[in-house]
């Protein structure tokens, strides 16, 4: 079955490549724009500090005031606080990432980062502002709101999470594993920087096939704009947010569906997360079943912040 998807799916990109160029240049150069304009500028930066901070152990420094709190809370280690900040910052699949590398430094158990991977992978509240709110919507209005509920809806599954976690092992243990310190010289930078090129050139080249992909699929005589939103948003998460808000749907079903997209993230994000994250069939069942668990959270904050509202 897997196989035939995936041969449908690269049969439909190549004959979208053969028979409608036009078209594919289109989605092709707006997946290559958003990788550049969006994902370039925020994550390749970033991608080459964390490297550096994990190395350096400069993490260790830095979140020593902070991590009480994050300890009480979700019972990390500091390393653990690390990448929930990032995971919550600067979007997908950075959370992965940092979880990753951490656990290759031999800073988070198998454990830590099996529980911290559930919930730290989500889009970034720049992403969720200007391009959600301001710009496909056109609501400020709907800032505060979005923001509680794709944020809140992660909090909340990891909040269900951590007691099954935590009775394993007792995460709430300050562990004594620790990244080893690297000396800051020129070849650890280059090393760095080679490796924010490396995941940030993989990043773009996703994003180029799922747009493929989407603009093959967009193709198929489809009239039902519900389908074709949770469709297109199932495959990748920025042109479902784009879609399915230009859709013709009323507001309540609009809304609703965006937040299901945006907490769940679309198999273009979790190949991304994989490809920075690799999970094995047990851990990946866990994240799947924890996004599913947020996006239904998501869909009940909604409902409840709207008969707030309205009462």
């Amino acid at each position: 079955m897997k196989r035939c998807l995936f041969a449908f799916a690269l049969l439909s990109m190549i004959c979208f490549l053969l028979l409608f160029p036009q078209e594919a240049l289109t989605f092709a150069r707006g997946g290559l724009l958003l990788w550049y304009q969006n994902l370039v500028p925020v994550l390749f930066p970033f991608m080459i500090l964390s490297n550096l901070m994990i190395r350096t152990d400069a993490i260790s420094v830095l979140l020593k005031w902070i991590h009480p709190l994050f300890r009480l809370i979700w019972g990390t280690s500091v390393y653990g606080s690390y990448a929930i900040l990032a995971g919550f910052l600067f979007g997908y699949p950075m959370g992965a990432k940092v979880v990753s590398d951490l656990k290759k430094q031999g800073a988070l158990t198998e454990l830590e980062a099996e529980y911290l991977i559930c919930f730290v992978n989500n889009l970034s509240p720049a992403f969720l502002i200007t391009f959600l709110v301001h710009q496909c919507l056109g609501n400020p209005k709907l800032t505060a709101p979005t923001l509680g509920i794709l944020y809140g809806a992660p909090l909340v599954t990891s909040m269900l999470l951590a007691p099954g976690y935590r009775s394993k092992t007792g995460l709430i243990r300050e562990q004594k594993n620790k990244a080893p310190k690297v000396p800051v010289t020129t070849e650890l930078l280059d090393a760095c920087i080679f490796d924010g090129i490396q995941n940030i050139t993989r990043l773009g080249a996703y994003i180029l096939l799922f747009s493929l992909l989407t603009g093959a699929l967009g193709l198929l005589p489809m009239k039902n704009p519900l389908i074709q939103c949770l469709l297109y948003g199932s495959l990748e998460i920025t042109t479902g947010i784009r879609y399915t808000a230009g859709a013709a749907l009323d507001p309540l079903t609009k809304y609703l569906c965006l937040m299901v997209l945006c907490s769940f993230g679309g198999i273009c994000a979790l190949m991304q997360t994989l490809s920075v994250c690799p999970m094995n069939r047990q851990t990946l069942r866990r994240y799947l079943g924890a996004k599913t668990l947020s996006a239904a959270l998501s869909v009940l904050m909604t409902l409840l912040a709207l008969y707030s509202s309205a009462s």
